[in-house]
């Protein structure tokens, strides 16, 4: 009984062990436990998601989140860097190019983990972990692109990893040495009888020797045997080989010598993209400007290069999508502009133009990766009532899916969409209308006290546009967690009001009958939660389009749902 009782504390004190040891890697938390950096930090990738919990795994945070049905793990550093997020995806939901290739090169291996995975600078692609059935081991980790022909991306096996295609190893030879041993051992017998043969020869050639005659010239005799043995030599025809081999090699030689008839020089290709800029010679790039371009892409396709506006601009084909890259003189990077696929376009984007634009159709979509992090994403796409006559409205959106500002489609820029593909010039409509909207912030002449009194009273909020109004305010524009924000400041740094961008469908049912009975032709494009600090008072503020005229008007609501004047 006690050799029983301490094998029983023994297994309980090793499952405390593992126990423990497991709580070290993956230890659950408490939402007021986790940093505000961090809790920022998702609240900013993924404002509409719901956070069912939190651990830490190692020095890492991790969010267990539900998005639209979908389950997935967010991993944030200590410092609040967004590392990647996993989706889970069951193992009946992943393609079947997938599973072929698992089942080819893993036969009668486990799909352990299986994700949709989203990294920043990254498409979103397939995370697949397979390994034998069984405890131990390690798993192999694969990632596939997430459309087209589902590619493998990449392919990491563990360093233990026995690869089941690999040939069956046959048992080993037995050591050759072995195999000479037996053949002396069987060819002995045989020279024995052999030699035997050649030694009764010289018994019956020895019978002349009995003669007296012939005894004193059988010595001389073999005496010179040897000599005449000694006289052919084996090197001498190699010798004369050697001098053949030389003899056939002059030939060669000769014909080596002919002169070549001189080559046609084809003409010099001139490369120009699409508005006619001329490409630079490679040997003109300064190295401090390639070796910036080196370290943004890793293995460039068609690469050219080009001078536009005082900065080096690289074109090329990166993992099969249009980039254009733009670096200083100076080596600086500024920014990256790539043409995305229309699956790219997902998340908050698409719902935005699902509740706005129903029944659209997008057209292009870049992404502008920026050396001050405000990264911005253009969607040209097509209304569904200007579909045939091909007008586009473009939307643009931060980092976070949130929308930063519309624009509509009587703006026409370049030429008409039947002569220019998308792809080829998305990149520079998306560059002149990034330009055409920097102008009109007026971050530039917002006062430095303005600034700091924005930074004061929301110090983690650095995706911020300036605008002045016509009472010579400025609005601060930003985005928070609960959407687009809109903070109005006087002369002096004080905050007047303010604004919090609502969903339209939540808009009260009040309000809604009002604009239906007074702007039947109207529809509701937007609407804001107003503050006035001063008054103390809260206004709805609500923007509608006139759907025959495409005006646009303002409409003021108390809290109530009753128009004001304001």
């Amino acid at each position: 009984m006690k050799i029983l009782g301490r094998l029983f504390a023994f297994i309980i004190a090793v499952q405390l062990v593992i126990v423990s040891g497991n709580q070290l890697f993956a230890q659950k938390l408490k939402t007021t436990d986790v940093p505000a950096d961090v809790t920022q930090t998702l609240e900013f990738q993924y404002p509409y998601v719901k956070v069912t919990g939190w651990m830490k795994e190692g020095s890492n945070y991790v969010a267990t989140i539900k998005d639209e049905g979908s389950n997935g793990k967010v991993y944030i550093s200590a410092s609040g860097n967004w590392l990647y997020t996993r989706f889970a995806v069951p193992q009946n939901e992943l393609p079947s190019a997938i599973m072929e290739y698992v089942k080819k090169n893993y036969p009668e291996f486990i799909v352990s983990e299986a994700a949709l995975e989203e990294k920043d600078e990254e498409k979103t692609h397939y995370y697949l972990e397979v390994k034998p059935d069984g405890v131990g081991y390690k798993p192999s980790i694969l990632t596939f692109a997430s459309s087209g022909n589902n590619a493998l991306i990449s392919r990491n096996d563990p360093a233990d990893f026995k690869d089941p295609l690999a040939p069956v190893e046959k048992p080993a030879p037995k050591p050759a040495a072995q195999k000479e041993d037996k053949k002396p051992a069987t060819e002995p017998a045989k020279s024995n009888t052999s030699s035997s043969k050649t030694e009764a020869k010289p018994a019956t050639t020895s019978k002349p020797a009995t003669d007296s005659k012939s005894t004193a010239s059988t010595k001389p005799a073999t005496t010179s045997k040897p000599a005449t043995t000694t006289k052919p030599t084996t090197t001498a025809k190699p010798a004369s080989d050697k001098k053949e081999v030389a003899n056939h090699e002059e030939p060669a030689d000769k014909k080596e010598a002919k002169p070549e008839k001189p080559k046609k020089e084809k003409p010099e290709v001139v490369v120009k993209d699409e508005h006619g800029n001329i490409a630079l010679k490679p040997n003109t790039i300064p190295e401090v400007v390639t070796k910036s371009f080196a370290k943004k892409v890793m293995h460039p396709e068609e690469l050219n290069w080009f001078m536009i506006d005082s900065m080096y601009v690289a074109k090329c084909l990166n993992t099969g999508k249009k980039t254009a890259v733009y670096i200083t003189k100076n080596g600086v990077w500024e920014k990256t502009l790539t043409v995305l696929p229309e699956e790219s376009v997902t998340g908050p984007m698409l719902k935005h133009l699902n509740d706005y634009y129903k029944g659209f159709k997008i057209k292009s979509a870049v992404k502008e990766q920026r050396a001050d992090k405000q990264d911005k994403t253009m969607v040209d796409f097509y209304e569904k009532a200007n579909y045939k006559a091909k007008l586009v409205t473009t939307v643009i959106f931060d980092k976070t899916g949130k929308l930063i500002r519309t624009i509509d489609p009587d703006y026409q820029l370049g030429e008409s969409s039947s002569k220019t593909s998308a792809d080829d010039d998305a990149l520079d409509k998306y560059y002149e209308k990034m330009n055409m909207t920097l102008d009109n912030d007026d971050s530039h002449n917002v006062p430095d006290n303005i600034k700091a009194a924005f930074k004061l009273k929301y110090p983690k909020v650095t995706n911020v546009e300036w605008k002045e109004d016509d009472n010579m305010n400025y609005q601060a524009i930003y985005f928070s967690t609960r959407g687009k924000e809109i903070c109005v400041f006087n002369s002096y740094g004080e905050i007047v009001e303010t604004m919090v961008m609502g969903k339209v469908e939540n808009l009260s049912s009040t309000i809604e009958e009002y604009i239906k009975k007074t702007y039947k032709t109207s529809k509701v494009t937007e609407y804001y939660t107003v503050k006035k600090i001063a008054e103390k008072m809260s206004y709805y503020k609500v923007f509608i389009v006139n759907k025959k005229t495409n005006e646009e008007d303002i409409l003021w609501f108390n809290t109530a749902g009753r128009p004001v004047d304001m």
